[in-house]
C-alpha cells in the first residue's frame, strides 16, 4: 500500500513553494526596475509606458500591475531605491562642523558621483514630479532633507566661529541646495556629461566660500 507524506513533509514543501513564489516576485520586480532605469537612461519619462518597459522584460502588463498601480507609482519606488544613497550622502553634512576643506570635497565628490551615475535618472523624477503630486512629493522631501542637514552645518559652523553670521542659515542652505541640484542635472544627465573633475572643482570652490570662508580666502 502507498504510504502518503507524513504532515512535516508537507509542511516542508509547501514552506519550499512560498519560497519559491516571493524570490520569483522579487526577480520580477527587480527585472522591472531595472528596465525602468535602462530606459530613462536611453529616453525621456514622457514616452515611458507599461508597454514600452514590459516589452524590456519579456513580461506581460499583467504582471506590472501585480507589483505597481501605475507608472507614478514605479517612479516612486526608483526614488527610494536611489534615494538611501542620496541621504546617506547629506547625513554626512550633518557632521560637518570641524571637518577640513578636503574633506568637504570628498563628500561633494559622492554628491557629484551620484549624478554621475544617475543623473538621467534624476531628470526623469523632476520630470514625472511634474505631472504626479506624490512623486513631487517624495523629490522635494529628498531635497529639503538635504537642505536641513545643510542648515544645521552652517548653523554649527557659526556657533563655533569658523563662519561669520548669517541672517537666516535655512534660506542659504536652501539656494546652495538648489543651485547645487540645477548645476548638477544640466551638467550630468546629458547624453554627453561634462567633466567630472571639472564639476567638482566648480562646486567644491563655490560651497567651500560659504562653509570655509578662511580656506577659500588663503587659496
Amino acid at each position: 500500500m502507498r504510504r502518503r507524506p507524513g504532515v512535516a513533509f508537507v509542511v516542508v514543501a509547501a514552506t519550499v513553494q512560498r519560497t519559491k513564489r516571493r524570490q520569483q516576485r522579487e526577480e520580477t520586480r527587480a527585472q522591472i526596475l531595472a528596465a525602468a532605469q535602462e530606459f530613462l537612461i536611453d529616453r525621456p519619462y514622457r514616452e515611458l509606458s507599461v508597454d514600452s518597459l514590459m516589452a524590456r522584460t519579456g513580461h506581460t502588463r499583467t504582471v506590472f500591475y501585480r507589483h505597481f498601480e501605475d507608472i507614478p507609482a514605479l517612479m516612486l519606488t526608483l526614488i527610494t531605491e536611489v534615494g538611501g544613497e542620496l541621504v546617506e550622502v547629506s547625513e554626512e553634512w550633518r557632521r560637518s562642523t570641524r571637518v577640513s576643506p578636503q574633506e568637504a570635497r570628498q563628500r561633494l565628490a559622492r554628491y557629484v558621483d551620484f549624478y554621475v551615475r544617475n543623473g538621467r535618472l534624476i531628470r526623469a523624477v523632476v520630470e514625472a514630479s511634474h505631472h504626479d503630486a506624490q512623486v513631487g512629493q517624495a523629490y522635494n522631501g529628498l531635497v529639503e532633507g538635504f537642505i536641513a542637514l545643510t542648515a544645521t552645518a552652517i548653523e554649527q559652523r557659526v556657533g563655533s566661529g569658523d563662519v561669520a553670521p548669517v541672517d537666516d542659515a535655512p534660506e542659504v542652505a536652501r539656494a546652495m541646495v538648489w543651485m547645487l541640484n540645477g548645476y548638477l542635472l544640466d551638467r550630468l544627465s546629458r547624453p554627453e556629461p561634462a567633466d567630472r573633475e571639472l564639476v567638482l572643482q566648480t562646486v567644491s570652490m563655490i560651497w567651500s566660500r560659504v562653509l570655509f570662508p578662511a580656506a577659500a580666502t588663503n587659496r
